[in-house]
């Protein structure tokens, strides 16, 4: 049977111990430093920080050295497209109608630490705060109880439905279908027999859950209540205080024209 994994991580330090509305306010202040500056200099420091932050708060490293590595490509494919796309300052190759300049080299490396700011951080985040907790904090920071509801479902069915389909995956190979082999073509064949039963899994899982939502109330105007009541501690008045002066520094020095590639 597959295995099915969830991305909270039960443990037990600082990080776990901050409310949940701060760690999404963290969340939203990586994400505009990241549309801010492109400049790898002023981003490469919140990166090393987030693992920094991730290392102290005893979080596992086996979870984030998956997720970083699912996100090579992505780097890869910036560090060698932009050089290529992006032209400015001195010329360091050239590679027939491609010309590889210093600002390019700098602009694809700015845009590789943008990519892994914005996924590395809200990943710190799943895997330090229980779902029901990251649905309070949403509802307490203002988003309306339907989209709460919407993106709390989708993360608490992310795992399931991965594990529904690894299931799939290893009943197939015991039919004598392995996916991963042979040509394109082919493993577009072999997954497709995977996809249908997969979506098909996935709408009778919709379905049972919609019947199940409307037999609790789902529509009901009144307000509602929740099991834990969030509290900010000192350690949160503190982090927020950091997020609020950086915050400031980063919009002065974008408006005075810092930490932006020409």
């Amino acid at each position: 049977m597959a295995q099915r994994f969830d991305l909270y991580q039960p443990g037990k330090s600082y990080l776990y111990h901050l409310d949940p509305r701060t760690k999404v306010i963290a969340v939203l202040a990586v994400f505009v430093v990241s549309v801010l500056f492109t400049n790898p200099v002023f981003l490469a420091p919140v990166f090393f920080t987030v693992i920094l932050a991730l290392v102290l708060g005893r979080v596992p490293y086996q979870r984030v050295a998956i997720l970083l590595k699912s996100l090579a490509v992505l780097v890869v494919i910036s560090l060698l497209l932009w050089p290529l796309i992006y032209e400015h300052g001195t010329v360091l190759a050239t590679f027939g109608p491609f010309r590889v300049t210093q600002g390019g080299v700098l602009y694809g490396i700015g845009m590789s630490f943008r990519i892994l700011d914005m996924v590395i951080v809200p990943i710190a985040l799943f895997l330090t705060t229980p779902q029901p907790d990251f649905v309070a904090a949403l509802r307490r920071l203002g988003l309306p109880y339907k989209a709460t509801f919407a993106l709390s479902t989708s993360l608490r069915f992310l795992p399931t439905i991965v594990g529904i389909g690894e299931s799939i995956v290893e009943a197939q190979r015991a039919r004598g279908l392995d996916p991963n082999s042979g040509g394109p073509i082919r493993r577009l064949r072999s997954y497709s027999r995977i996809l249908g039963p997969l979506v098909i899994t996935a709408i009778r899982i919709a379905q049972q859950l919609s019947l199940a939502v409307e037999a609790r109330a789902f529509s009901i105007s009144r307000q509602r209540t929740y099991l834990r009541v969030l509290t900010f501690g000192r350690m949160d008045v503190g982090v927020l205080a950091g997020i609020a002066v950086l915050m400031v520094a980063a919009l002065v020095m974008r408006v005075l024209g810092f930490g932006v590639l020409a």
